[in-house]
């Protein structure tokens, strides 16, 4: 099935951020991967991650795609700024490049502003809900296994690293299953299947695994995923 023109522009738009200071970091990387793994499938999987891999063909796809939907932009342009944050800094390059895919897009630079500005809090909020979830996943482990723990899972997510070092200092509360769920059930399908993904490589390298394992698949269920995406996940 070919992709809808929104899919399109969220791969190309989310691939030039991450290209745009001319290097890309492992985090990146591994958002990009995701994007397309989400997006695409069949034969034209190979084919888009030769895309989103190449910074010259992705530019001439921004000039050439058709515009999508006008209330497809700011979703697009959210991902496209996720992908500027994933690795815990906001480049000026990066910041340009946004920029430039908004003013292609028609996107007022004042409207694109007071977007960020929203995105930069939700991104906050949902940084903290993530901590809040992995608290849950790992209730059983013991207080000198958590350190670790917290750590790689932090070091992680989208957020500022300003900011990943209050969740640190923070430590790990351990909230029920029902508060976490109600804490993502604002969230988007892509960040709850984001951080499920996420909570998988914490669960299965727990002290107490089969316990993490266990609370993880019963979060992940109440958010709505299947069965299918938990055993991608649990063997990645």
């Amino acid at each position: 099935m070919a992709l809808s023109l929104t899919t399109q522009w969220t791969l190309v738009a989310s691939g030039l951020v991450a290209h745009a200071d001319r290097v890309l970091s492992g985090e990146e990387c591994e958002r990009l991967m995701m994007l397309v793994d989400e997006e695409v499938d069949g034969d034209s999987y190979a084919e888009w991650m030769g895309i989103v891999s190449d910074r010259e063909r992705l530019d001439a796809m921004l000039t050439g795609l058709t515009l999508p939907p006008s209330e497809s932009h700011r979703q697009i342009l959210e991902d496209a700024w996720l992908m500027a944050v994933v690795d815990g800094e906001r480049a000026q390059e990066e910041l340009d490049v946004l920029r430039r895919i908004a003013t292609r897009l028609r996107v007022d630079g004042k409207q694109l502003e007071s977007w960020r500005e929203a995105w930069s809090t939700a991104q906050h909020a949902h940084a903290e809900t993530a901590m809040a979830a992995l608290g849950h996943v790992l209730a059983d482990e013991p207080p000198e296994a958590r350190g670790d723990a917290i750590e790689h899972f932090v070091h992680a997510l989208p957020t500022t690293h300003e900011h990943r070092a209050k969740l640190v200092a923070g430590g790990l509360s351990n909230p029920p299953r029902d508060d976490v769920k109600r804490r993502l059930s604002t969230s988007s399908r892509s960040q709850r299947r984001d951080l499920v993904r996420r909570l998988a490589s914490a669960a299965t390298a727990a002290t107490r695994a089969d316990a993490a394992v266990e609370r993880w698949r019963a979060l992940a269920r109440d958010l709505g995923l299947s069965d299918e995406e938990l055993a991608r996940f649990a063997d990645a």
